[in-house]
This record gives structure tokens, sequence and C-alpha cells, in this order.
């Protein structure tokens, strides 16, 4: 027994000597720092060559949808784009939502492809073979390449560089068949290299523009006076449905000194519980984030990014029902001279400042931007003319210019009003109807409900039903 011991000592001693020495701490020795990886500019690398056989286009950004789908106007060759405009999916890259639902780096895939874009010298966009191919879930989107070339270089053919490609190689999106296209290995090389980096959606960095916390509560009156200072971020408001249409809900409140103060809620094509609660005469409690919409009309902003989730009813994301309405519009009388005066509206709100103190502050607005968004009725105006879009995803929208009994003007602007047997409401129906000429000049309309809406600056009526409008017996 004695010797088997001493056997086993020594074999356990020979082990030993074998073992890696051992660091002075005892624990092994760390192995050596992964050298960091350089990060390679594939956008360089990649060079447009005008003398391909695939369509390319010269354009001018018209419209910023998001960081991978934008509108353009064609430099020439107009005629061969649905209504004159192209619209552009990005091929190779998807990028986070920021329209309706927001995700984290969205906001921020936007602003980037709208900064690249509306500061660049030059705009070039490209198919991926020698057709304009269709996007599967659009008619009139194309997937396409975007180009351009950066402000403050000369506009020459080397000094492009490709968006799709530079969205993937800062990680503002993940892939979308990008190995599949005509740019496909440098793409995939550019999206394995923001993977590998763990840059923007591929790694834990904080996104500035992703408010990800608890809804702040407020009334539509506060968030009225302060929608700058919550962009981006959850509110918490309450109000009643008073109009829905264009996947929008708009929710208004009426305050002690009797002003109403509204918002545009976007739901998207969500369907369920939420498109339920959401119903004109229900008062609700809406939940979700402030959007700056910025186009070249101007700037609008809405609430998006709303949910209800059935599985959890009590959730505090969940848009929610308050109290069940009788399902009519409530609407605000109002003249026009009202409507777009800029005399100003003040409120008065108790602030709490960093050492927990109160106080009150009286802010003031002009009457026309407390109005946005809210339900209005306008009573005895004269169309003087009309006018109807044919040039985009509108056509058949209507433009009713009118004057009221003072002679001031204002703007009814319809949805796409379609009748019973699917033909559409023209300028000869609102003469018919409203005693008229056959362009619906001279029609009386003796009232008209309808949400207000700014255009270039300027107020006008949404009308989005033929039952908004009431005309006046022809004489």
């Amino acid at each position: 027994m004695k010797k088997f011991a001493k056997i086993f000592l020594s074999l356990l001693c020979a082990s030993a000597l074998a073992l890696p020495v051992l660091a002075a701490c005892g624990g092994p020795e760390e192995p050596a720092p992964a050298p960091p990886v350089e990060a390679v500019d594939y956008v360089s690398r990649l060079k447009l060559d005008l003398s391909t056989n695939t369509k390319k286009q010269e354009v001018i950004p018209k419209i910023h949808i998001d960081g991978d789908t934008t509108h353009f106007t064609p430099k020439s060759n107009v005629s061969e784009f649905t209504d004159g405009i192209i619209k552009a999916r990005y091929l190779a890259v998807n990028t986070p939502e920021s329209t309706g639902t927001i995700e984290k780096w969205g906001k921020t895939a936007s602003n980037f492809t709208h900064d690249k874009l509306w500061n660049a010298e030059a705009v070039l966009v490209e198919s991926d073979d020698e057709n304009w191919n269709l996007d599967s879930t659009s008619s009139k989107r194309l997937l396409l390449w975007v180009w351009y070339v950066p402000k403050g270089m000369e506009v020459k053919t080397e000094n492009y560089r490709n968006l799709n490609v530079e969205l993937l190689q800062e990680g503002y999106g993940r892939a979308s068949s990008t190995a599949e296209n005509r740019y496909g290995e440098i793409a995939s090389a550019a999206l394995a290299q923001a993977q590998q980096l763990k840059l923007k959606v591929f790694g834990n960095e904080k996104d500035v523009n992703f408010f990800g916390g608890a809804a702040v509560p407020m009334t539509l009156k506060y968030l009225r006076f302060h929608l700058k200072e919550y962009v981006d971020h959850r509110v918490s408001v309450t109000g009643v449905v008073t109009a829905k249409f264009g996947n929008c809900a708009y929710i208004e409140e009426l305050d002690e000194d009797g002003v109403s103060y509204g918002m545009c809620a976007f739901y998207g094509y969500k369907g369920g519980e939420l498109y339920k609660i959401l119903t004109v005469g229900n008062t609700v409690n809406v939940v979700g984030k402030i959007d700056l919409h910025t186009w070249e009309y101007g700037d609008s902003y809405q609430l998006t990014d709303l949910d209800y989730n059935e599985a959890r009813p009590n959730a505090s994301t969940n848009t929610t029902l308050v109290e069940a309405g009788d399902g009519k519009m409530p609407s605000t009388e109002m003249t026009v001279t009202k409507l777009t005066g800029s005399d100003p509206v003040s409120g008065t709100f108790t602030v709490t400042d960093e050492d927990g103190n109160e106080s009150e502050v009286t802010e003031t607005l002009p009457y026309k931007e407390v109005i946005l968004c809210t339900s209005v009725t306008l009573k005895n105006l004269t169309v003087t003319r009309i006018t109807v879009t044919t040039t985009s995803t509108s056509n058949g929208a209507m433009s009713i210019y009118c004057t009221d009994e003072s002679g001031k003007s204002i703007t009814l602007r319809t949805e796409v009003l379609t009748k019973a047997d699917n033909t559409l409401y023209t300028p000869a129906d609102v003469g018919a109807a409203g005693g008229g000429d056959t362009a619906g000049v001279g029609a009386k309309i003796a009232s008209v409900n309808g949400i207000v809406d700014e255009f270039s600056g300027s107020i006008q009526i949404a009308v989005y039903d033929w039952s908004c409008l009431t005309f006046a017996p022809a004489s």
C-alpha cells in the first residue's frame, strides 16, 4: 500500500511538471487580445459604371419616407415613370421602421439617408438589370440602387457613392436578399463587416433617437404647446376620436376655456382590438411616440407606434378604451376668419424645477397652430374653383377653393371620394349638388365638417367623406 502511494505521488509530480506554467496570481495566463479589426470602406471600392446595360436616371430628392425608401423627381424621361415620380425602395438593405412602428435605429437611419441625399451635389438611381423592376409589395415602387455625390465634391462619375451599400456598411440596416443582386458581393462584405464590428443594429450602442422608456402622461393641450420637446418620446394622452381615415385616428379634447386641441394618431395597418378601440365617438387613452414628419409642404407631427396587446390587456403600452361613444363626429363651429387668423391662444402650465419647486408658466401659440388636427364645421361657402389630382396615389382627390360670406378664402381638400357604384365624385357632382356649373364653380355649400390641416403654410380642411358636405338648395 505504501509502495502504491509512493508511485502515485511520483506520477502526480511528473504530471505537474508537464502542466503549463501558472501565472503568479494562481490562474492560467490570459491569451493576448485579438488585434482590432481594421474597417474597410467598401463604398469607396464600388464605382458607378455608366457603360453597363442597367437603367439609370438622374433625379432630385422629392419626398423623404424613411431609411430605405425615397421618392424622387426624374430630371428627364418623366413620362417613363408612374405619375412622373420615382418611388424607390432600396435594394439589398432593410432599415428599421421609423414611420408607423418605431424601431431602434429606425429614426437615426432615416436621418442618415435624408442627410446624404438632401445635401448631395447630385443623385442618380440605377436598376439591378436592364429593366425598371417593381417591388413585390407595391405596384408603383421600384427596386433601385441609389448613388450620390457628397456635398462639396465635384460631380464626376468616380465621386458617386452607393447609399445602399453605405447603409449596410454603417450598420443601419439588415440583409434584404443582399447577396442576390448586382452588387451582392461587395454589399455582403459591407454587411459582414458591420456585423463583426457590432455597429448600430448589430450591437448594444445607445440610439439617441430612440426612446424606449415609459410613456409620459399629459393633456393634449400641453402636448400641442410642447410638441418639439417630445419628438421621439412616448406620451400618453386622452381624447375623443373625432375622425378616422388614411390609417389615422384624430383625437381631440376640449379645455375649460372651450378651445379644442387635437392630434393625429397613426395606427397604420393594425387591426383587431386597436382598430375597434379607435372608433369615432369613443373616448380613448392613446400611448404612442411623437413623430416629426418633414416633407416638401411643411412639418407635421403625429402619434405613432400605437399598440394593443390582447394577451396583456393591462400593459402600460396599450391604447385603451376609456368610454364608448355614440359613433358621431364631434365638431366645433368655426369661421374662416378665426380659423386662419394669428390671434394668440394662451396656456398656463405648472412646472417643477430641479429643486422640486412648482411655478406657473403662461405660453402662447397662434390659434391656427392650436386648432390643427381638430374637427370643425364651416358654414355658407361658395365654390370659386376646383382642381383634381391626377398625378399621384391621391388620383381623384379634389381641392375645392371657396370663399365665405365675408370674402375670406379657404380650401377644402377631399380624400378620393367614391360613390356606391365605385365611380369617383367629381367637380360636376359638386356643381349639381350645390347649384353650380359643371366645373363646380358657384356651388353653395351650406356646411362642411372636416379636420383642420396645413399645406404649404396655409390652413385647409380635410374632407374624408361625401357626407361631410351639405349643399344649399339650388336657387
